[in-house]
């Protein structure tokens, strides 16, 4: 495949295509957010449909602006977040059926569960030659072998991106270290895959104030909130946050007498991490809200923004913390380190590790001059380098060398 940045003449827009975006379901996350954005923005000239796996825990916000978009909505009932050989079988089956009677000419495949069902489907696809060529476009939201586990899950999980990634025409990282570490792995060749970030469009985001948004959570108006915004994964750290606040109270830190923590999100660990937080007793310095619509609007609310992930892809929160001037603690993991440049742009943390959220704490609520001034650096690290139309703009291209 031609290098996607050489400057050959080429049409400026896709037009008159055929396109199915599939994400693997729609609690509402970055792969959706991502999804809803391109379908959006190619709609304009060509025709989008969307396909979501978990049919039996529909997120009403993803389907509504389906709607509202005039986005056609296809379900797979067996396509499921869990691996199930048997119902992921069936879910490229599915699949390939849509496939075969509406006739795309791209499939654009988010996540590691739909990038492998949607890679066995266009080989199932394409084994009737009457079909129309189809164009398998893959987005790794953060490649699961960079996840914790076991050498076998490790190797099981290469093994089973390597091969997809054969099925795939191209793939998009939305950060160089994916990129890299699947070049490292030898799961694809550096030809096949490209770095496209997220990015944002500030006209898209009108924030709360920071009155507003405490009293809509419910927050105290005379303490200081360190906020997380993530769902309950494994993956996201909480633990180790937990664990953090806990050193603290035991050794009788200054940030305990002002400063509270709040964890907006939902998912698989929540019932983990309240039992947790219940068993060393720290029910009044932490407090869980299930996500609303829309929570960056309540970024305001805190005074900082502290992200404990053990493996993440680039993560829309920093971005939009970043728009929101919140000062950012963030985990040296994925892509978060071209988002956050320590001490510049924020401060970045070992993963799985409560001293160093610990540190890093303390350093923004002992220097309040240092975490406004990263702050604002960080703002304009979004506006110039994060932009939504680059995202879009770079997909496209990406998209026009497929024809």
């Amino acid at each position: 495949m031609p290098n996607i940045s050489q400057n050959e003449q080429r049409p400026t827009e896709l037009k008159d295509k055929k396109i199915l975006f599939v994400v693997t379901q729609t609690k509402w996350g970055g792969a959706q957010k991502y999804v809803l954005e391109l379908a959006q923005y190619f709609k304009q000239h060509n025709e989008v449909h969307i396909a979501y796996g978990q049919t039996k825990e529909l997120n009403p916000k993803f389907i509504e602006l389906c709607q509202k978009l005039e986005i056609k909505t296809i379900p797979l009932p067996s396509l499921a977040r869990n691996i199930d050989l048997g119902k992921d079988f069936l879910a490229a089956l599915e699949l390939q059926k849509v496939l075969s009677k509406e006739n795309y000419q791209l499939i654009h495949l988010n996540s590691s569960k739909a990038g492998a069902i949607g890679a066995l489907a266009g080989l199932l696809y394409g084994l009737n030659p009457m079909n129309t060529r189809l164009r398998i476009v893959y987005t790794a939201h953060g490649f699961v072998f960079n996840e914790p586990g076991s050498k076998f899950q490790k190797f099981l999980y290469k093994t089973s991106e390597t091969i997809s990634t054969t099925l795939q025409s191209v793939i998009i990282a939305v950060s160089d270290y994916d990129r890299q570490s699947a070049i490292d792995f030898k799961v694809v060749p550096a030809g096949k895959i490209f770095t496209v970030h997220n990015g944002v469009d500030p006209k898209d985001y009108i924030f709360l104030s920071p009155e507003q948004a405490r009293q809509e959570l419910g927050l105290s108006s005379d303490k200081k909130y360190f906020g997380t915004i993530a769902s309950f994964y494994n993956v996201k750290g909480y633990n180790y946050l937990v664990e953090a606040i806990g050193q603290l109270r035991d050794n009788n830190s200054p940030l305990i007498s002002d400063h509270r923590w709040i964890f907006i999100g939902e998912g698989p660990e929540l019932e983990r991490i309240s039992k947790q937080i219940n068993d060393n007793k720290l029910n009044d310095l932490i407090t869980i809200v299930a996500p609303k619509n829309d929570d960056w609007k309540y970024l305001p609310a805190f005074d900082f923004l502290i992200l404990p992930s053990v493996k993440e892809g680039l993560p829309y929160v920093l971005l939009e913390a970043g728009l929101a001037q919140v000062p950012s603690i963030a985990s040296h993991v994925g892509g978060i380190p071209e988002i956050i440049i320590d001490g510049q742009t924020g401060l970045l943390t070992t993963a799985a590790n409560p001293l160093s959220l610990i540190d890093a704490m303390n350093k923004f609520a002992e220097n309040k001059k240092l975490a406004d001034t990263l702050a604002k650096n960080n703002y304009q690290n979004i506006l110039t380098n994060f932009s939504l139309t680059k995202t879009l703009h770079r997909t496209e291209e990406i998209y026009l060398k497929l024809f």
